[in-house]
């Protein structure tokens, strides 16, 4: 039996490095906030006796369903669960961002999100709980050889520039109109 050596792979840190390059060096090419304007979107279709929800996003597809008790099948994640997806992945990316900017050098960044829901309405169930998610908690852990005040401060600094967690704390209309 042959020891063969575990692979070393390059780390967090050393994504971070080349990471805050790239945006330094993008930064220098579009200067302007009008250089960064773009549409994004999705398009969700359910056309299947499943009733699943086909997701496409640019060049990636999943699926969005709900359990039995909703009349779904439980074939991809709930609606409340993709937001918290959606929250957990932004400011998760926000972190790395800020750190690679600050050249902050982390070894792991993990966010987990939750929210209580409960979706009583849809069945006429009388219920005093919000007709949305509500409670998200983001629960963050960041590891790397990184005085505790450094992280502290780009947790506060994520805290304030993640877009996704603006999103959800603030009210913005959404335009909904039949194609």
């Amino acid at each position: 039996m042959t020891n063969t050596p575990a692979v070393q792979r390059p780390g967090l840190a050393e994504h971070l490095k080349d990471k805050g390059a790239a945006m330094r060096d993008a930064a220098r090419r579009r200067p302007s906030s009008a250089d960064w304007e773009e549409e994004v979107s999705a398009v969700c279709v359910a056309d299947d006796a499943t009733g699943v929800r086909k997701v496409r996003v640019g060049e990636w597809s999943f699926l969005g369903d709900g359990g039995p008790d909703i009349g779904g099948f439980g074939l991809g994640p709930s609606s409340p669960e993709l937001l918290c997806a959606v929250v957990s992945t932004c400011l998760t990316h926000t972190l790395l961002c800020i750190a690679a900017l600050e050249d902050v050098p982390l070894d792991r960044a993990e966010v987990r999100v939750s929210a209580r829901n409960n979706d009583a309405r849809f069945f006429g169930i009388a219920t005093d709980a919000p007709a949305v998610p509500y409670d998200l908690t983001a629960t963050v852990d960041l590891r790397g050889d990184v005085p505790a005040q450094t992280l502290a401060a780009l947790l506060a600094a994520a805290d304030a520039r993640c877009p996704m967690l603006q999103l959800v704390r603030s009210q913005h209309a959404v335009t909904l109109r039949r194609a």
